[in-house]
């Protein structure tokens, strides 16, 4: 009995400290883990101009090279097989391997804070954006951190922030690595995680020596780092890596967007199938896309509020209005609302979720080139996010002015033909971070705010200002949430009164 009492106090104590071991090592990693990302974040926001370094010249340059430089090769050394024998030492010896993430990450952690944090600044300010470039590129940075909490996620999150380890521990079980990463960002390149951070470092809004000095060597680690990973990948997964990399193109995401890469894989371009396709989840919030679409209604709304008097006894029209996000808001304004779209199925949820709410809107089955209306039927027609969608543009206008009454206002947004554009809303928005499924958008139908402006003249109408729209901020859910912004280079909204006629 006493010798039963003896093992169960040992087996007791060994628990408690493995526990504690992990307990202390996760509150460490991660604790040091968030001090060195805020440190970095803000370092190169303000363009290493603030920092805690004080080391005085001639020793300046010395100190910084060597904190820049500590960095790729603590950083590539620790990843070698000597390396990884040294992190394991670094723990308790009997948890040491297991621990091997949560080391290497604190380890990675206190590095980034030696050199964001420890960084002498030259106090040289080259250029400091403001104004619609501050928020452009303030923007682009967050774009960025949150492109690479993306490729982090789709690595294996456990084992970039560390928590693998010291969770293994804690549970008593040996750790669970990821396999191969292959999906998300991995199918649009193989190094995701190093382009996003790559990218960090060149979209920050205020530019020193001290920021090309930190931008130029870390890009060029980013280039020749994944080198020596990737070397590590193919003794670990042999021909399945070698399969992936025939396919997966290296850095830029030029081909290969699908490491299956058949062609049954790849998406049409304008694909509207999609509004057939998640009717039935139009209004549950089950999908990222239709929750964004959602989201851009209040900031839509608060601008058009702005152009009509009062919505109250208006005849509406709701041009391409899905599952009826659109139209209820209208409605709700006291709008008499007919919602017209191609898409039968979408048609029929927004009927039935009208009728749930006690909502008299009217839905009609139609196109933009062949509205099932009479002339001057409306006092304003509504056509959000169908622009840069419609086979004839020019038809669906003169549609828009002939169901319109004489002085009827004509209110819409759609997305800026630019490379910016193409690059945000179907590069960033469908391929990367899923905002959107894949194909939803053709940027060659994409439109000008000057050639919008021409074509709506042409159809009679007189134009008036249009205004920049896009991402403010997130939800509890960190859905975006929209509204203006002081550029039309992404999406903008706009309207146009319908002239008479006669005219």
């Amino acid at each position: 009995m006493t010798v039963q009492t003896n093992e169960d106090t040992r087996a007791a104590y060994r628990s408690l400290r493995r526990r504690t071991i992990a307990i202390v090592y996760g509150v460490m990693c991660h604790g040091l883990f968030i001090i060195g990302i805020t440190t970095m974040i803000a370092a190169m926001f303000y363009g290493m101009s603030r920092s805690l370094g004080t080391v005085r010249t001639p020793w300046t340059w010395i100190a910084n090279i060597a904190l820049l430089l500590q960095f790729p090769l603590i950083h590539s050394c620790l990843l070698t097989r000597p390396g990884r024998a040294i992190v394991a030492r670094l723990a308790p010896i009997d948890l040491g391997p297991q621990l091997v993430a949560t080391t290497y990450v604190t380890i990675a952690s206190v590095q980034t804070f030696l050199l964001f944090g420890l960084w002498t600044p030259t106090g040289i300010v080259w250029w400091r954006a403001e104004g619609a470039s501050l928020i452009l590129l303030t923007s682009l940075y967050t774009c960025s951190w949150l492109l690479l909490l993306k490729s982090m996620f789709d690595a294996g999150i456990g084992l970039q922030t560390g928590s693998l380890g010291w969770w293994s521990v804690l549970k008593d079980r040996p750790p669970s690595y990821p396999p191969m990463p292959a999906r998300g960002l991995f199918r649009l390149c193989r190094q995701p995680i190093y382009v996003s951070f790559a990218l960090t470092v060149w979209t920050v809004p205020t530019w020193t020596p001290d920021q090309l000095t930190v931008a130029s060597v870390l890009s060029a680690y980013c280039l020749i780092g994944p080198l020596f990973k990737e070397a590590r990948f193919r003794r670990m997964f042999g021909e399945k890596f070698e399969a992936y990399r025939r396919v997966v193109p290296y850095w830029l995401p030029f081909r290969g967007l699908t490491f299956q890469a058949d062609a049954s894989a790849r998406q049409t371009l304008n694909d509207l199938s999609i509004y057939e396709t998640y009717a039935e989840t139009w209004w549950t919030g089950q999908h990222r896309w239709l929750r964004t679409l959602h989201n851009l209604v209040p900031a839509r709304l608060a601008h058009f509020d702005l152009l009509v008097d009062a919505w109250r006894g208006c005849r509406v029209l709701d041009l391409g209005c899905g599952g009826g996000f659109m139209s209820e808001a209208l409605a709700g304004r006291g709008a008499v609302v007919t919602g017209i779209d191609p898409a039968q199925p979408a048609l029929a949820i927004a009927r039935s979720h009208a009728k749930s709410r006690g909502l008299s809107i009217i839905y009609l089955h139609g196109t933009g080139e062949a509205i099932p209306v009479k002339d001057a039927t409306f006092d304003q027609v509504v056509c959000v996010d169908v622009l840069e969608h419609v086979e004839d543009i020019d038809t669906v206008l003169a549609e828009v002015h002939r169901v319109l009454r004489p002085g009827g206002l004509f209110l819409f947004d759609t997305i800026n033909r630019n490379w910016l554009a193409r690059l945000v809303i179907v590069t960033f928005g469908e391929q990367i971070l899923r905002l959107l499924p894949r194909g939803t958008h053709d940027p060659a139908k994409f439109i000008t705010p000057d050639e919008l402006r021409v074509r709506l003249i042409q159809h009679g109408f007189a134009v008036h200002r249009f205004v920049g729209l896009g991402p403010k901020g997130l939800d509890k859910r960190f859905d975006f949430t929209f509204g203006l912004l002081p550029t039309t280079a992404i999406m903008y909204m706009g309207s146009a009164t319908a002239a008479s006629r006669d005219n």
